[in-house]
């Protein structure tokens, strides 16, 4: 498996692309497919992680002032919401 995509209603739970795959498209077709098939809206993000919040800015997300803690977790995550447009 190089990557895989979780949704529920508008916002996906969860993308994952195997480190080895990454770089390749694979991401990118995923959110592609998201956002084409299911109109997703929104996806929550670890704060930190400045790579993959950089991915999905340039993928049409912003980050929004909606912050919480991550279940079971000392880290922030994120609310990130599709830019109307985009």
């Amino acid at each position: 498996m190089k990557g895989f995509i979780h949704i529920e209603g508008k916002e996906i739970k969860e993308l994952y692309v195997d480190y080895f795959f990454q770089n390749m498209g694979i991401g990118s077709e995923l959110i592609g497919f998201a956002r084409e098939k299911y109109d997703v809206r929104f996806l929550w993000a670890i704060e930190k992680n400045t790579d993959a919040n950089r991915f999905y800015e340039a993928h049409g997300f912003l980050q929004t002032e909606e912050k919480k803690l991550e279940k079971g977790t000392t880290e922030y995550i994120v609310r990130m919401e599709w830019r109307t447009g985009s």
